[in-house]
């Protein structure tokens, strides 16, 4: 059964499908399928434990004496308090919590669990704040400007991070577990690590949610078969896991490259 204490487990993984693995394979094959495998992890930055920081403060009590648990040597000191550098860190929680209209989406179930099977493989997701008004999620980023994508050129921050796709998915799932004619609206809570934090409650249309589903649909299969070891796993040469496990077959040939 999946509970709390076991969502992130190994098994879970190889068991279910979730956005942030469909995103992991999405940006590198062999990686995904490394971190299923448990050969490989991808570093966690003191931006990363700020946010995760951020997101526990919200969910409760439970998971934020979880959080210490797993991450008090790298954030606290011996008496509790937080180390210098992740100090910013209860600035952005006083910001979030100084906005009526931000606290009020903030208010429902939290870390709600669902799962079900979704383009015939089993889903599983954990909703930041649920109710029958609304799905909303929780974000901790660093601005919010546009990013640039080497593939795609210039992208907002919730196309780059593929929050567009986990907007999809929650919404899909939730709907098929309560059977509800029309799925509920997607929120992104959101507030940033700059020194004087910012605020954003943003509404994801439904185009563009039914937009990011299709591409969950269109690539799904191909992932699973990869994560059966039905499919070899496409390496992209460039991420942390495809430069670690690189092995040279041959010189390469320097050659001068126009500018573009």
């Amino acid at each position: 059964m999946l509970t709390k204490d076991n969502y992130f487990a190994p098994e879970m993984m190889k068991r279910y499908w979730s956005v942030s693995q469909f995103k992991s394979f999405d940006r590198c094959e062999a990686a995904g399928l490394a971190e299923v495998a448990g050969k490989y992890e991808r570093e966690e930055t003191d931006a990363l434990l700020i946010g995760s920081y951020v997101d526990a403060f919200f969910s409760g009590s439970r998971e934020m004496e979880a959080f210490i648990e797993r991450n008090g040597s790298k954030m606290f000191k011996k008496n509790g308090e937080l180390l210098a550098k992740f100090g910013h860190a209860n600035d952005i929680i006083d910001r979030v919590m100084a906005d009526n209209l931000m606290m009020e989406y903030l208010t429902g179930d939290k870390q709600v669990i669902m799962e079900a099977e979704l383009f015939g493989v089993p889903w599983k997701i954990k909703m930041d704040v649920y109710n029958e008004q609304r799905i909303v999620d929780l974000k901790c980023v660093r601005d919010f400007s546009d990013i640039y994508d080497k593939d795609y050129g210039w992208r907002s921050w919730i196309e780059y991070w593929g929050y567009d796709i986990q907007g999809a998915v929650y919404q899909k799932v939730e709907q098929l577990v309560t059977g509800r004619s029309e799925p509920l609206p997607f929120y992104i809570a959101a507030v940033t690590k700059e020194k004087t934090p910012d605020i954003k409650l943003i509404q994801l249309p439904q185009h563009i949610l039914d937009t990011a589903l299709k591409l969950v649909e269109a690539k799904i299969e191909r992932f699973d078969l990869i994560k059966t070891a039905q499919v070899e796993p496409i390496r992209c040469e460039k991420c942390d896991w495809c430069k670690q496990t690189k092995v040279l077959k041959a010189p390469e040939v320097y050659e001068i490259k126009e500018a573009k």
